[in-house]
């Protein structure tokens, strides 16, 4: 976590660049980030062309593709009477893939 402190001087000091930082954003605030960096700038450029910016917008969709699938392999279970409210979204997760994973046969079908 980056932290500020203040020098002797009483200017502030803060963490070195590579330090960490971490937020806590509801989805819909991590969607509006997410929508506002892929925008092209004025200048055509866009953040997946900074060797910076695209590891994290990466990391940013990744994470929301995830909950945006959990979420929706929670209400499809919901739907089908299936009560999901004692699972954690790893064990969603993880179900669905074992789901996607079965391999479906009908009688007679080799």
């Amino acid at each position: 976590m980056t932290s500020i402190t203040e020098s002797p001087n009483g200017s502030p000091e803060v963490a070195p660049a590579d330090s960490a930082i971490t937020l806590e954003l509801s989805v819909a605030q991590a969607k509006a980030v997410r929508s506002w960096l892929v925008k092209p700038a004025a200048d055509g450029s866009s953040t997946m062309d900074s060797e910076v910016l695209k590891p994290v917008l990466s990391k940013l969709a990744h994470e929301l593709d995830y909950r945006e699938g959990v979420a929706t392999v929670r209400n499809e279970l919901e739907t089908a009477g299936l009560q999901t409210a004692t699972l954690s979204d790893e064990q969603v997760a993880v179900l669905a893939r074992r789901i996607s994973e079965a391999k479906l046969r009908r009688n007679g079908e080799g």
